[in-house]
């Protein structure tokens, strides 16, 4: 239908005409494919995606193009466009008008609707040609080839954003690129952790820079450091530590100032050039500020001629008074949309001519960008000007829904989308590339934060703004278990910045701490999953105390804030800090018992559990699983079974580790988005397969072991999930590697181990590594002393493991220390000191290997068995010769044989 009517309005498709009451109404041509669009498909919400597919099919541009010709269409149809277009937040928009079709009824064509796909890059989208830029552009990209460290250098506004952008897209087909935005970090102590997580780093513990400098030495990489005004400080000191250490990086900056470090080039970028001194020139249209701002005019509105001397005159009499500044242009011209050129050139000059003659002291870069913007909020409506200094709470981009959450006019939509909408086209709103986000330039944002400091509403500004975070993150922490990680990271990126504001809010003075804590104990999953966990660490530590010290009675809150605070405590401090984290989860354990809170029960039962099992009480895990037993089966008939398997394997009790073990396997969910839980954020799926691949291995069950290890593995990788990824090499990969006697992929393994645990920081995992480390330096060598001395540091399972593995350089005191009742590696510890004993006193020697044999029998740990009858063949008298061999040979067939095992090698030489 190509005619249609609402209301006064008739709207004639095919002629492309639109009018009301028989006179023809103004609209530009993408105005009214919009409009035309919307009231053809009435009723329909129609997204924003579509709706510019469908009026731009050949071109790419983004959301900002499709608010400038909304507005125009609303101010076009008056009043009345507040009923007949309305926006639904989060979806899209939709024509609400009673719409009819007339007599002529041609029926055009439907438009194309394809999708167009929008690749994210992880530079920002440079929506235009730059204008005037070349040069310095060329110029910049061969200072490049042998600059390790450049800056460009320039007042607010000025474009060193948009020339950086352009020279890190010439270069990246050569080279990685990162781009670090710094206006959103809130102080230099969070740069680290930025840069980090812009190269897909964990960063778990406190000392993050050896895992940074092992990434960027895999390939070459260019940092763009973009805003680094803002912490210029650390800006520098983290540059030079970067470039001294990692000769693989390179560094781009753009700052309002030099950071003053070493190695560095420093670029000044200049204004835009325009006619000088007020005298006419003779095309002004060919300078680069003018031309620029006819071109940004151009697209705001066609409401002004700028093809007449006169007009091109005007134009560069602005672009003079505004100094040529790119950013004060482009605020100017987004005017011309509601302004004819002679009033524009009056209402550009006298602030600029007030402040001209203000402070003598102000650094240059401040005068023109600070009149700039105090002309243009000069020129804002009162909503529109509480809006600008409301919106200023955020760190980074936000969505339109989140700026409605800090309106503060909630029942009052129409005018918030008014005032936004105004803001946007007057380029103080910047539209991003991700989603449909938007964000403040980072000097109208300081502005407009100066502003909000003085405003009444500043405290309940802050207060909705901490409040939208507080359901941000339970939104974020309900949806983890089930999105996709890389979409929910996403996602969930810019939150991270918000949340670090909102607390700082809230623990200050003025703030509001019962937000605070609550804000703290709803933000778990943030911070692990973003591998923020020292950080977590320094929150939960002062919340837990707040909570404390207030004397706040609120039993679930509580058993949130020490849960975030042990586990955080159990992942980011070695083993000295055991006793702290227990102590944590046993309150919670005695808390969620008197509340009868099944799952914050299991939760403290996990956390407790692994600290006991990393301080070698097996028994003490698998008693305190036990006692829970009825409760734990409430939750889900596996549930013991996930936390009983592990621990059945270190007792020594392995036909019971398996079934366990398959039990929980049986319904663990395999997709890479499940959830590592809250106690010790293992995945715990993971932790399982750690018990079936060591198992395997045990119970000689070769073949199987080797499989098992390398679906895991695979497995493992795929999931990125440091902590669990560092459980699994260090428990289970990599002694099971040794024990198949692939001394090459145990090496690998343990590789592995120490790049994971360095990059994120994981202290405990790091300490693990260390003890491998040592342990295989000593085998190497056959040093003893070097042995003896790697194991005093050492205790539970990291010992064990150090035992099963090159225990023959130990001495009996070292393996004393393990006690063969109830641990898994009781028979071997039992079998090395008998090997031990041989020398001085083969009856004594004897005797405890046979009773390491009896042990590894009773244990079902045939790879033990087969060491120890091995031992006591090779120790055998010539009368018991033939019982010792009958033995061996038993063991034998109960073994898979695998002659790339030593262990089977060994006995095969014997017999």
């Amino acid at each position: 239908m190509s005619l249609l009517q609402f209301d006064d309005y008739e709207i004639d498709i095919e002629q492309r005409r639109l009018t009301e009451r028989g006179q023809p109404l103004r609209l530009g041509g993408r105005a009214f494919d919009i409009l035309s669009t919307l009231v053809s498909r009435a009723g329909e919400v129609i997204s924003k995606e579509e709706l510019i597919n469908l009026v731009w099919p050949t071109t790419t541009v983004d959301e900002g193009s499709l608010r400038v010709h909304l507005v125009s269409l609303r101010k076009t149809l008056g009043d009345g466009a507040k009923h007949y277009i309305e926006t639904i937040p989060g979806r899209g928009y939709v024509f609400a008008g009673n719409v009819q079709s007339l007599a002529r009824n041609e029926g055009g064509q439907e438009p194309d609707t394809a999708v167009v796909t929008d690749l994210m890059s992880a530079l920002p989208r440079i929506p235009r040609k730059l204008v005037g830029r070349d040069e310095f552009i060329a110029s910049t990209l061969e200072l490049l080839k042998t600059a390790r460290l450049l800056t460009i250098a320039g007042p607010g506004g000025i474009g060193k954003t948009s020339v950086a952008v352009v020279c890190a897209h010439a270069l990246s087909a050569s080279r990685r690129i990162v781009f670090v935005d710094l206006a959103v970090v809130a102080d230099g102590e969070k740069l680290l952790p930025s840069i980090a997580s812009q190269l897909g780093l964990n960063t778990f513990g406190e000392d993050i820079l050896p895992g940074i400098l092992t990434e960027l030495s895999k390939t070459q990489t260019l940092l763009l450091f973009d805003n680094c005004e803002r912490i210029v400080d650390a800006a520098a000191n983290v540059a030079e530590a970067l470039l001294r250490s990692s000769p693989t990086t390179q560094v781009l900056a753009t700052s309002r100032e030099a950071l003053r470090a070493s190695m560095e080039r420093v670029r000044q970028l200049s204004p835009l050039e325009y006619p000088m001194d007020g005298r006419a020139a003779p095309d002004p249209g060919e300078y680069p500020g003018v031309e620029l701002f006819i071109s940004l005019a151009a697209l705001a509105g066609d409401n002004i001629d700028l093809t007449e001397p006169d007009s091109i005159q005007l134009a560069a009499d602005i672009v003079r008074r505004l100094d040529g500044i790119p950013l004060a242009i482009e605020l100017a011209a987004a005017r011309s949309f509601d302004m004819d050129l002679a009033t524009l050139h009056r209402s550009v000059a006298d602030p600029i001519a007030v402040l001209r003659r203000g402070r003598r002291t102000a650094p240059p870069r401040q005068h023109t960008l600070r009149a700039t913007i105090d002309w243009s909020y000069s020129t804002l409506s009162g909503n529109e000007r509480e809006l600008l200094q409301r919106l200023s709470v955020f760190a980074g981009t936000f969505s339109p829904e989140a700026a409605m959450a800090v309106a503060g006019s909630e029942g009052y939509a129409e005018e918030f989308h008014e005032a936004f909408d105004g803001l946007f086209l007057k380029s103080l709103l910047v539209v991003t590339q991700h989603g449909g986000k938007f964000r403040l330039l980072g000097a109208t944002r300081d502005y407009a934060r100066e502003k909000l400091a003085q405003a009444e509403f500043a405290t309940s500004c802050r207060h909705s703004h901490a409040v939208y975070c507080l359901d941000r993150t339970r939104v974020a922490e309900r949806d983890w278990s089930t999105a996709d990680p890389a979409k929910w990271r996403s996602l969930n990126t810019d939150l991270v910045h918000d949340l670090r504001a909102a607390l700082l809010w809230a623990f200050s003075d003025g703030g509001d701490e019962d937000l605070g804590i609550q804000l703290t104990a709803a933000s778990d999953t943030i911070w692990v999953q973003f591998g923020l966990i020292a950080e977590q660490l320094a929150v939960a530590e002062r919340a837990l105390r707040l909570f404390v010290e207030r004397g706040l009675v609120d039993t679930a809150l509580e058993m949130r804030l020490r849960m975030s605070y042990g586990s955080a405590l159990y992942h980011t401090k070695s083993i000295e800090r055991n006793a702290d984290v227990i102590a944590e989860y046993h309150r919670v354990l005695d808390l969620a018992v008197a509340e009868k809170n099944t799952v914050k029960l299991m939760r403290a039962i996990v956390g407790i559990a692994a600290i006991q099992t990393s301080n070698g009480d097996y028994q003490g895990a698998i008693d305190l699983v036990n006692r829970f037993d009825g409760e734990l089966d409430t939750i889900a008939p596996q549930a013991r079974s996930r936390l009983l398997n592990h621990n059945y394997h270190y007792v020594g009790d392995f036909n019971k580790a398996m079934e366990h073990a398959w039990i929980a396997l049986s319904t663990q969910c395999k997709s890479i988005g499940s959830q590592p839980n809250s106690g010790s954020s293992f995945d715990p799926r993971i932790s399982t397969l750690c018990t079936v691949v060591k198992t395997h291995w045990i119970q000689g069950r070769y073949s199987a072991a080797r499989a098992a290890l390398k679906d895991t593995l695979e497995e493992t990788v795929a999931r990125d999930h440091a902590i669990s990824t560092c459980l699994f090499l260090a428990a289970s990969a990599c002694p099971t590697a040794f024990g198949l006697s692939d001394t090459a992929l145990a090496a690998e393994l343990l590789g592995i181990l120490r790049e994971v645990s360095a990059k994120n920081s994981l202290l405990r995992w790091r300490d693990w590594a260390s003890g491998y480390e040592s342990v295989l330096a000593a085998l190497h060598t056959q040093d003893r002393g070097s042995f003896q001395r790697s194991m005093n540091g050492i205790k539970g399972a990291p010992f064990e493991n150090s035992i099963v593995m090159a225990g023959r350089l130990a001495d009996d005191t070292t393996l004393q220390r393990i006690d063969p009742v109830g641990t898994w590696c009781g028979s071997e510890a039992l079998r090395l000191r008998g090997e031990l004993a041989m020398q001085h006193s083969p009856t004594q020697g004897r005797a405890l290997l046979v009773a390491a044999y009896d042990l590894a029998v009773s244990q079902a740990g045939t790879t033990f068995e087969l060491r120890c009858a091995t031992s006591i063949l090779r120790h055998s008298p010539p009368d018991r010769l033939e019982s010792a061999r009958s033995r061996l040979l038993k063991v034998m067939d109960s073994v898979e044989y695998d002659e790339r095992v030593e262990d089977v090698t060994s006995a095969k030489a014997l017999l």
